[in-house]
């Protein structure tokens, strides 16, 4: 009964405005596309669109996640992610 009592209030007043909790959340994920060391964490190889390559004169990477929804998130929240603009996002090997 406490918890059904805790969430019913918790989403009166996010309903009415009075908790931020999507901004907290959008605090959160903001963190992951500051740089390519924060990128790489939670995608080891970078992102890029579904049928891009690596741009490079050593061997390419193509190991990264292909996304299109995921590399156009990176690049509104961070250009600077794709410095070659290949459309591969914080590639690493």
């Amino acid at each position: 009964m406490q918890k059904t009592l805790a969430a019913t209030a918790a989403a009166v007043l996010t309903t009415a405005g009075l908790i931020a909790i999507p901004a907290v959340a959008e605090a959160q994920v903001s963190h992951l596309w500051d740089n390519c060391t924060h990128y790489n964490n939670k995608y080891h190889h970078g992102v890029g669109r579904i049928h891009a390559h690596d741009r490079t004169s050593g061997t390419p990477v193509t190991t990264f996640k292909r996304s299109n929804r995921l590399y156009r998130i990176a690049m509104r929240h961070n250009s600077d992610l794709d410095r070659d603009r290949d459309h591969v996002a914080c590639e690493k090997a």
